[in-house]
């Protein structure tokens, strides 16, 4: 039987973005603002402008459209904008009222009053500034081809013509949008990672994806700003941006099995093609007392697989046991799933899986959201792991791993450990004011609690805690702040101005 030679020597991680760049980021942003389409999710529509997707200031409640008692807004001025697409859909739903549509339905309903619209008055909001919605890919063979798509398409045509009734668009019209629609429409979330609606915005849809990104999606409302990842990556520039079009905290079979899926391409980014990517599919030495990882994947050709370290060979049927076992878990967890199930789960697993597998951090972080704990005397050194394994599956200034180390500071703060807790802190908030800016509260909120930390500021537990829980997605204006706390100096006299005597 052949033996495969086992690489588990990783590459050396990239270096944080420095300060230099921090400070010339804004100048590499880009940002979008004139969406064609943007629909909120049915379930959130209580908690979201129907028309900035954004949620109500404190302090204030949304008010609600009376003519069709469905759609909500945070202004007055923000429905009288949204009033001219509304105002067909507003007739609509009235009608159908009360069965609902699908926010599917809603969505590919306004993209058919922007397209008429665009006809009969042209493009007055700039909405086709970036690209034409005519130019956009469509993938309209391989949909035919997949089974359940067409399912779908059926179902949704025939809902949408009972939503339209008699403004209802030719089926070969309908599909030519909805083609479009799946292939370049994006989700809108918070930046905490909660889904809130849908978007089609042209020039979005112009960048390609990357499982290894050089760009994140920022969202404010449905505004989006694209923000360089990497030095030197200019987000104008759609040859080096890349975004991605998935969670990237996957293993490879899993991010090219869901991509294929949606987009109907391979995937051969550099990530993809890096063999070391690997790593998140590690199972475990033969022997116990060897901690190296042994590198295989999902669907990788079975065969026994000498360790680098220790020289043990792991037997083809202990290799095809892992392997069954990670294809045999869900790519993602139900908030519900009982703690008993997960934890059996999680002991199966590191029976066989490597610790830095990322079906393992996967049922980790699963089992503490879940919990709320594991163990006082194991969390930080669980959510330490569970970082390691970020840092091989996001960019290194990615929120996601900035979300983690806040994990971690909340376990080490939770522990009294705040002397260990403040490295943590210091990282998160430089990928923070990377991903975010200066002006967003997550990097605001994390420099206050590492300034706290670093100053041992007589804080409360509480309080610190406090500080690592998100609830504002809106960037502030700190200038303003400063000025209504008068905390900014008088500004100095022009040198070309009388002063008073």
């Amino acid at each position: 039987m052949a033996v495969k030679k086992n690489k588990n020597e990783l590459k050396k991680e990239d270096p944080l973005v420095g300060k230099d760049e921090i400070s010339s980021i804004h100048a590499r942003i880009k940002i979008f603002e004139t969406p064609f389409a943007t629909q909120v999710l049915n379930p959130k529509v209580n908690d979201f402008c129907a028309n900035c997707l954004r949620g109500p200031s404190p302090g204030e409640k949304l008010l609600r459209c009376g003519g069709c008692n469905f759609s909500m807004y945070c202004s007055k001025e923000c429905q009288a904008t949204a009033w001219l697409v509304h105002k067909p859909e507003c007739r609509r739903l009235k009608a159908s009222f009360p069965n609902l549509p699908l926010t599917e339905v809603l969505f590919l309903s306004k993209i058919i009053d922007r397209i008429q619209f665009l006809e009969k008055n042209g493009d007055k909001l700039g909405v086709e500034s970036e690209r034409k919605f005519s130019s956009l890919v469509d993938h309209k063979t391989d949909i035919r081809e997949d089974e359940e798509k067409m399912k779908h398409f059926e179902k949704i045509f025939t809902k949408m013509g009972l939503f339209r009734k008699e403004e209802m668009i030719e089926k070969g019209e309908f599909f030519d949008v909805f083609c479009k629609a799946s292939i370049n429409s994006h989700s809108i979330h918070t930046n905490a990672g909660n889904e809130v609606g849908m978007a089609l915005d042209l020039g979005v849809s112009k960048y390609n994806h990357s499982c290894r990104p050089t760009c994140s999606m920022v969202f404010d409302g449905y505004r989006v700003c694209l923000r360089p990842l990497v030095p030197g990556v200019d987000a104008e520039n759609t040859e080096e941006a890349f975004i991605s079009y998935i969670d990237v905290g996957r293993s490879k079979y899993v991010r090219r099995r869901d991509l294929k899926s949606r987009w109907y391409f391979n995937c051969e980014c550099t990530r993809c093609m890096d063999p070391e990517d690997d790593a998140l599919t590690a199972i475990r030495c033969a022997n116990p007392s060897c901690d190296a990882p042994i590198l295989t994947s999902e669907t990788e050709e079975l065969m026994n697989i000498a360790c680098d370290k220790c020289k043990t060979v792991v037997e083809e049927s202990d290799v095809k046991t892992a392997q069954e076992y990670m294809k045999s878990l869900p790519a993602s967890f139900d908030p519900q799933c009982p703690a008993d199930i997960l934890k059996d789960l999680l002991s199966k697993a590191e029976k066989v899986l490597h610790p830095s597998n990322v079906y393992v951090a996967r049922l980790r972080t699963a089992l503490f959201h879940v919990t709320g704990t594991l163990t006082m005397d194991n969390l930080s050194s669980m959510h330490t792991q569970i970082y390691n394994n970020y840092k091989m599956c996001f960019p290194k200034a990615d929120r996601h791993v900035g979300f983690q180390l806040l994990h971690i500071v909340k376990a080490l703060i939770e522990k009294d450990e705040r002397d260990e807790a403040m490295p943590y802190a210091f990282d998160a908030m430089n990928i923070f004011e990377v991903c975010f800016g200066l002006d967003h509260p997550y990097y605001l909120q994390t420099l206050a609690l590492w300034t706290y930390l670093e100053k041992k500021l007589p804080k409360t537990k509480e309080e610190l805690v406090q500080l690592t829980n998100f609830s504002d997605n809106r960037p502030i204006d700190i200038v303003s702040l400063l000025k209504k706390a008068n905390m900014l100096p008088s500004a100095p006299y022009s040198s070309n101005v009388a002063q008073p005597v």
